[in-house]
C-alpha cells in the first residue's frame, strides 16, 4: 500500500537526507585516505528501520533524517519516492540507476504485516527467509550473493565472516547500482600522465583527463566547483577543488553543510573550463561506521534499540551490526559506482573567451547528485591515485 507524500512531506525528507549525507561525508572523510560511500543506502536503510521503531529510538531515527513530525511510515515512502524519482531521472538520460530493498528473517520470525506493508509501499522490499540458527554461514552467503547481484558484482561480500550468527534474527540491506555517461565525455587520446600532489607533500604520476568545455562553475575563497553532468542532465557530478595548501582540503570539508553547499550551486554559471581530472577508482568500507553513527546521536541504535515493531509477537530486537561498502570508476566515458549498507538543466549564460583553468591535480571531494530531488547519491575524498 503506497502511503501518500505530499510536496512539503517530500521536500522535509530530501532536505533531511541531504543534511544527513554531508554529516557522514565529514565523518569518513576526516582523514587522508581515499573514501566513496553512498550516502543514499544509509538514508535508506535508516528509513527500513524507522517503520519497526518506537519510543526513543524512533525519535533518534526520525532525529537523524530530520523527519520530526512526518512519522515513520510517511518519511520511508518519501525515501522511496526520492529513490523513485532518481530512477526516471537517470533513465531520462539512458543511464542506469538501481536500487535494491531486502529484509530477511529467521525462519520462526513472524513479521508484522503492518511493518511489511510499509516497506514494501516505500522500497518495494523484497522479503526472504534464512536459516540463521542452523547454517548461519550459508544464511551470510546467500544474502551476499544476493547483494553482490544487485550491484552487478561489485559488492561481493557486504558481510563478513562471523557477522551474521545464530542469534541474528533479521537483516536488513540496501543496494545500489550507478552507470552514467558524461554528457561532455573525455577523448581518450587527451588523457595523459601528469602529477597529482597527496597530502603528504610526495608527488604521484596519474592519467589526468583533460578537455576544454563548458560547464557550470562557481569560486570562492579558497575553493572551485565544477559539475560535470550526465546524458540528460539530470544526474552530475560536482567536484569541490580546494585551493592547494596545507589544511585547506580539511576546511573545505568541515564547512560543508546544506547551507553552504546551496550556497555554492547557488552561485554556479556556464564558463568555459580547462578541466583536468585524474582517472580513478576507489573501493571502500568505512572503518568506524557504528561510531561515527554515535557521534551523530544514534547510540541507542545499539544499545537499548527498541524495533518491536518489526515483528508480530513484539520481539525485542536491537541492531548489533551495521555496515556500507562501495566502489566507484571513473573514467573518460563516465561513472560506474556501487554500493550497499546492511543491518544485523543548465544555465543558458554565454561562455567566456577565455577557458578557468580546473586542475584537479590534488585532493578534492566529489558528490554525485541527483538535480531534481538533491538527492547525494554517492560521495567521497580523492586523496591520492
Amino acid at each position: 500500500m503506497r502511503i501518500p507524500v505530499d510536496a512539503a512531506q517530500l521536500r522535509q525528507a530530501e532536505a533531511g537526507s541531504e543534511a544527513l549525507s554531508l554529516s557522514l561525508l565529514r565523518q569518513f572523510s576526516s582523514g587522508n585516505d581515499n573514501m566513496i560511500f553512498s550516502p543514499q543506502t544509509i538514508v535508506d536503510l535508516f528509513g527500513m528501520i524507522l517503520p519497526g521503531a518506537s519510543g526513543q529510538s524512533a525519535t533518534e531515527l526520525s532525529t537523524a533524517l530530520g523527519a520530526g513530525g512526518l512519522g515513520a511510515d510517511t518519511t520511508a515512502a518519501a525515501l522511496g519516492k526520492i529513490d523513485s524519482s532518481v530512477r526516471s531521472d537517470a533513465q531520462a538520460g539512458s543511464n542506469t540507476f538501481a536500487e535494491s530493498a531486502d529484509v530477511w528473517g529467521a525462519k520462526d520470525l513472524k513479521f508484522a504485516q503492518s511493518y511489511l506493508a510499509a516497506l514494501d509501499g516505500a522500497f518495494n522490499t523484497g522479503v526472504h527467509q534464512a536459516d540463521f540458527v542452523g547454517d548461519p554461514d550459508g544464511a551470510r552467503n546467500a544474502i551476499n550473493n544476493l547483494v553482490s547481484q544487485e550491484t552487478h558484482g561489485y559488492i561481493p561480500e557486504l558481510f563478513g565472516q562471523n557477522s551474521i550468527g545464530t542469534t541474528t534474527r533479521i537483516v536488513l540491506t540496501d543496494a545500489v547500482y550507478l552507470d552514467a555517461t558524461w554528457t561532455e565525455p573525455f577523448d581518450p587520446s587527451n588523457t595523459s600522465t601528469g602529477n597529482f600532489y597527496p597530502a603528504t607533500g610526495s608527488t604521484e604520476q596519474t592519467s589526468m583527463m583533460n578537455q576544454t568545455a563548458g560547464f557550470d562553475y562557481a569560486s570562492g575563497k579558497g575553493w572551485q566547483l565544477a559539475e560535470l553532468p550526465y546524458t540528460g542532465g539530470k544526474l552530475a557530478m560536482d567536484v569541490l577543488l580546494p585551493a592547494k595548501g596545507s589544511g585547506t582540503l580539511a576546511a573545505l570539508r568541515n564547512g560543508l553543510t546544506v547551507s553552504s553547499l546551496t550556497s555554492m550551486l547557488g552561485s554556479m554559471t556556464r564558463r568555459q573550463l580547462d578541466l583536468a581530472i585524474p582517472k580513478f577508482t576507489t573501493d571502500y568500507t568505512p572503518s568506524a561506521l557504528m561510531q561515527s553513527l554515535r557521534t551523530l546521536g544514534l547510540g541507542g541504535l545499539f544499545d537499548n534499540f527498541d524495533l518491536t515493531g518489526m515483528t508480530a509477537t513484539g520481539e525485542r530486537l536491537k541492531v548489533s551490526e551495521i555496515v556500507e561498502k562501495a566502489h566507484i570508476a571513473v573514467s573518460e566515458h563516465g561513472t560506474v559506482a556501487a554500493a550497499a549498507a546492511g543491518a544485523g538543466g543548465v544555465g543558458a549564460a554565454e561562455a567566456e573567451p577565455i577557458a578557468v583553468p580546473f586542475i584537479a591535480d590534488h585532493p578534492f571531494l566529489y558528490l554525485i547528485r541527483d538535480l531534481s530531488t538533491g538527492q547525494i547519491l554517492f560521495a567521497g575524498q580523492l586523496a591520492s591515485t
